[in-house]
């Protein structure tokens, strides 16, 4: 057990350090759509993205890029937390539900394949 314990902390040490080395995050302009009814709130996020797999970007003679990972956060809490590929479409529309509350913040942060980090906020309706 004190053996779980010693490599669960010492993993919560590496991603701590690796995220104070991450860049900072870019606010981007995304379609975010958050509406609260009975406790839940529905929210739709567009994201504009080229999305360049890595077969497009050889043949285009560019470097691929696309988005990776997406994480969602309302009230200081993950919401939706999303691993994604290159098989993600173009501009994706993301669809999720959680408990939450009018007036909090939806603040919607994705990252690409070149380690860049962007965001967007709205307030829940």
């Amino acid at each position: 057990m004190k053996k779980l314990m010693l490599a669960l902390v010492s993993i919560a040490l590496m991603a701590t350090a690796s995220m104070a080395d991450a860049p900072a995050a870019t606010q981007v302009k995304m379609k975010i759509k958050a509406k609260e009814k009975a406790g839940i709130v529905k929210a739709k996020v567009g994201i504009s993205h080229d999305m360049l797999t890595y077969d497009q970007a050889k043949k285009k003679g560019k470097v691929a890029n696309f988005i990776t990972h997406i994480t969602a956060t309302a009230g200081g809490k993950v919401v939706y937390d999303a691993s994604t590929s290159q098989f993600l479409s173009k501009n994706p529309l993301i669809k999720f539900q959680f408990a939450g509350k009018k007036g909090d913040e939806l603040k919607i942060t994705y990252t690409q394949l070149k380690g860049e980090t962007f965001f967007d906020s709205k307030k829940i309706k």
